[in-house]
């Protein structure tokens, strides 16, 4: 028995080590659960893996996750800065490839590998997934030595770790891995890439996802319509889009509606719940734990952040909604520039201020005249995943900053919150 213990505190040690060497190397980490790929929820600032996609955990902040859950696993990011020209990109393959491994930093997996490449952020390739394998711009993958489910450790391949060799260039062999995960690939074809031009938003539809039947028209996302709302309604009765969802946002990896899986929102050992589709052909989440109770998408994911069960209706069901197609790589949204002023706020104001922006993104698209929007004390704690005391101080300090300003009285009778808009806006 003692023996046992002894290699299993070697082993969890073993990872806390290489996360802090990882950290160290600049990659961006997050905490997952143990022997699994999911994040750890309870170890993520406001429950969101947002701030260390955007910052990379200190060395502080790895040993406190450590400390607190000695057995979790951790995960790297990918599309994160290398450094002001290239981003990291990790190619996810399920089998070995038909040609010879590139020099750079290579991840053996429990039936493949994971390839760590450098990429020019202007050249980037289109994210797509077939039975091979995976190119992944966004999201994240399991680092070594983490536990897979299986058992099995993930572990660098011989003299091929970040420690050994340096990222690799992806254009050297973009060619080559496109055409191992799918000879009929083209990319140019894979992302709707909306003209440039006045009469259109730059937003982008991962067509490799969304129905192919769509009419070229039903992509075309108008300046003063945002996103067409027939569209947002269309995805969500779309089996292949929602099968996506739950397995880039909870690594659940079902191949059809009505197959049961592992509810994400709780632990369990066996399956207990599915995605069922309604009369009117609206895909959710059926929960058997819970009798059957039948939750939207977007009541599944605005649960996973904010640990919080709701109905969620109107306005605020499409902005989740929209939200977690964005964050689920099924679309991508044009930016809104922060002020000059955020790079001098402090932690918390920033990161309120950075969620706030993110909601004004999310509402723009599908109303590019919006430039406010209603940000009450509670619904900013949800949005930003912080606390609702940190909320209140925070926005108090931005409005009498001037980054943010109200545009608009709320009214307590009818429920209706102030609208708020970035300074300078109207």
């Amino acid at each position: 028995m003692f023996i046992i213990s002894d290699k299993k505190k070697s082993i969890n040690e073993h990872k806390k080590i290489a996360a802090y060497q990882m950290s160290a190397a600049g990659f961006n980490l997050l905490p997952l659960k143990e022997a699994d790929k999911v994040p750890e929820f309870s170890l993520l600032l406001g429950n969101s893996t947002k701030p260390y996609l955007e910052n990379k955990a200190s060395a502080n902040i790895v040993k406190s996750w450590f400390d607190s859950m000695p057995k979790i696993n951790f995960g790297v990011f990918a599309g994160t800065k290398v450094n002001d020209h290239y981003v990291l990109i990790i190619i996810d393959l399920d089998k070995r490839p038909d040609f010879g491994l590139p020099i750079t930093p290579i991840v053996k997996t429990s039936r493949g590998y994971h390839l760590y490449f450098k990429c020019r952020a202007d050249k980037l390739p289109v994210p797509h997934r077939t039975a091979r394998g995976e190119i992944k711009t966004a999201g994240y993958v399991v680092a070594p030595p983490s536990l897979h489910p299986s058992g099995i450790n993930y572990q660098w391949a011989e003299y091929l770790s970040f420690k050994d060799v340096p990222l690799a260039d992806f254009s050297n062999r973009r060619e080559q891995i496109i055409n191992f995960l799918d000879p009929n690939f083209t990319p140019s074809e894979s992302f709707n890439k909306i003209a440039n031009k006045k009469d259109y938003t730059r937003i982008n539809i991962n067509t490799s996802v969304v129905p192919s039947e769509l009419k070229k028209e039903d992509l075309e996302i108008k300046v003063k319509k945002g996103i067409n709302k027939k569209l947002l309604i269309r995805l969500s009765k779309d089996e292949k889009v929602c099968l996506e969802v739950m397995r880039n946002l909870f690594d659940v990896k079902v191949k059809r509606i009505g197959q049961a899986f592992k509810c994400p929102l709780h632990s369990e050992k066996k399956p207990s719940a599915a995605l069922y589709q309604t009369d009117d052909g609206v895909i959710g989440f059926k929960d058997f734990h819970r009798a059957g109770s039948f939750y939207t998408l977007p009541e599944v994911y605005y649960q996973a952040r904010t640990g919080k069960q709701r109905d969620l209706k109107g306005a605020t069901s499409l902005i989740w909604w929209i939200r977690m197609l964005k964050d689920s790589g099924i679309i991508e949204l044009p930016k809104i520039m922060p002020p000059k002023e955020i790079n001098q706020l402090p932690e918390k104001q920033k990161e309120l201020l950075s969620s706030f922006i993110e909601l004004l993104e999310v509402r723009q698209a599908y109303n590019t005249e919006q430039d406010s929007a209603p940000f009450s004390h509670r619904f900013a704690a949800d949005w930003s995943g912080l606390k609702y005391d940190t909320v209140r101080y925070s926005k108090t300090a931005l409005i009498k900053k001037g980054v943010i300003k109200k545009v608009e009285a709320g009214d307590k009778e009818k429920r209706k919150a102030g609208k708020f808009s970035l300074k300078n806006k109207q």
